[in-house]
């Protein structure tokens, strides 16, 4: 299993390393200039009125400079989408050790997921928030009588909508389900 998982987290961190470099795209470019020009993390939220603002991507822009490296710029998005990775792979383990592995490689390998995580956006963190809620909710159904895990589902839901809005109905998906589940 360890060996299975490690094989798929290093070969995603170097497929998203490799499509990580050369210089950044339009879009990549916009956020930085968004971010640059807001004048602070707080500008991030009341300056930048564009759906071109991912907020913690916007903050890690700023945090790293405009004039980083475009590597730099993608650090957050590799390192968020190789730990989904990682967390695809636990989602997959309920089901056995082969279908971890082959979850995590999945993730690993998908042409999509590998450009989400080698781009200055906020895809890649955002996914891991949600892979996150979903590895929290089959957790809380596994223990009988674990109290509801409301303030974690919470802050990943939080996070999650800070990376990108599109968090948002995919917490509402999740909220359904565990509805269902308390049916």
């Amino acid at each position: 299993l360890v060996a299975g998982l490690s094989f798929a987290v290093l070969l995603g961190l170097a497929l998203r390393l490799a499509s990580a470099q050369g210089g950044i795209w339009t879009d990549e470019a916009w956020s930085v200039l968004y971010a640059r020009d807001a004048g602070g993390p707080w500008g991030v939220i009341s300056s930048i009125n564009h759906d071109n603002n991912h907020h913690i991507n916007s903050w890690w822009l700023q945090f790293v400079g405009a004039d980083a490296s475009s590597l730099a710029m993608r650090a957050l998005s590799v390192a968020t989408s190789t730990a989904t990775i990682l967390v695809a792979g636990l989602i997959g383990l309920r089901r056995g050790v082969a279908t971890a592995i082959v979850t995590a490689l999945l993730f690993a390998l998908s042409p999509i997921l590998v450009l989400y995580g080698s781009e200055a956006r906020g895809y890649a963190p955002m996914l891991l928030c949600f892979l996150l809620m979903i590895w929290t909710v089959l957790r809380w159904t596994e223990r009988e009588e674990a109290p509801f895990p409301s303030l974690l589902l919470a802050l990943f839901a939080l996070i999650g909508a800070f990376s990108h809005l599109l968090m948002l109905p995919g917490v509402a998906i999740i909220g359904l389900w565990v509805l269902i589940l308390f049916a």
